[in-house]
């Protein structure tokens, strides 16, 4: 019954985008991942209020309450979060055989690689703005940097989202390889140079917060709208990828 050219069901009762969308939300377990994502951004907020408390009479610079953001929120939440909705969306699903019977149905493999990335952006990136904004309040920041800081950390989960989706339908334990993407990639290889710097998620989202906010950003930034552009660009190159895996290959 499985083949691996793409199938196209026009019939009138062909499966919808959001409603893919919403059975892989509803198949994904694990409400504790839920529970301590709250947790860590009740977290975060302390840290911004301990910094708050700490700073002098004429509070956190703008400046420090973005540094805080960006290594706290953009480099380290919202990738990790990502990572981990799309373990329980998409990861866990693959590895005990749930994700096959989707892939048997006659849906064009299109839907489902999107529906794929919808579902990790819509369970993650309410946590990290939820994150960016707790955070940024805490620390004293104004309304301006609160805005900047939820689109930044929503911009960052739609990059990641794609490219975590697209891990969880390419390879199995998509979370160890998660990981090193964030850690060595992200983390290391990507302060080397433009170029590795382009090919990194959380460039586009410290761009898009700093410029904002009107303050320093990172040494290999890029302006405004590429700030904004990168982050869809991440997610669309990924899920094409993931639905060229789809077809081409199986998810058993």
């Amino acid at each position: 019954m499985a083949t691996t050219r793409e199938q196209t069901d026009t019939r009138p009762g062909a499966a919808s985008v959001w409603l893919l969308t919403t059975v892989l939300m509803r198949a994904a377990r694990g409400r504790w991942r839920l529970v301590l994502s709250i947790a860590a951004a009740v977290a975060l907020g302390a840290v911004g209020l301990v910094v708050r408390l700490r700073a002098d009479a004429t509070g956190v610079p703008d400046e420090q309450v973005v540094t805080l953001l960006t290594t706290l929120v953009l480099t380290l939440y919202a990738p990790l979060m990502s990572l981990v909705q799309a373990a329980a969306v998409v990861g866990d699903l693959r590895d005990d055989g749930t994700l096959v019977y989707l892939w048997l149905r006659p849906v064009p493999r299109w839907k489902l690689a999107v529906a794929a990335t919808l579902a990790v952006f819509v369970r993650s990136a309410p946590l990290a703005v939820l994150a960016a904004v707790v955070l940024a309040v805490s620390a004293g920041g104004g309304p301006l940097l609160v805005v900047a800081a939820a689109y930044a950390a929503g911009a960052a989960c739609l990059g990641y989202a794609g490219l975590f989706a697209f891990l969880g339908l390419a390879v199995r334990r998509a979370l160890v390889w998660g990981l090193v993407y964030v850690v060595l990639w992200e983390g290391l290889v990507g302060t080397f140079g433009a170029l590795p710097a382009k090919l990194a998620v959380s460039t586009y989202s410290t761009s898009l917060l700093t410029t904002l906010t009107d303050t320093p950003g990172p040494s290999q930034g890029v302006g405004l709208a590429w700030a904004w552009a990168g982050p869809v660009l991440f997610a669309l190159v990924a899920t094409t990828a993931a639905r060229w895996r789809l077809v081409r290959g199986e998810v058993a």
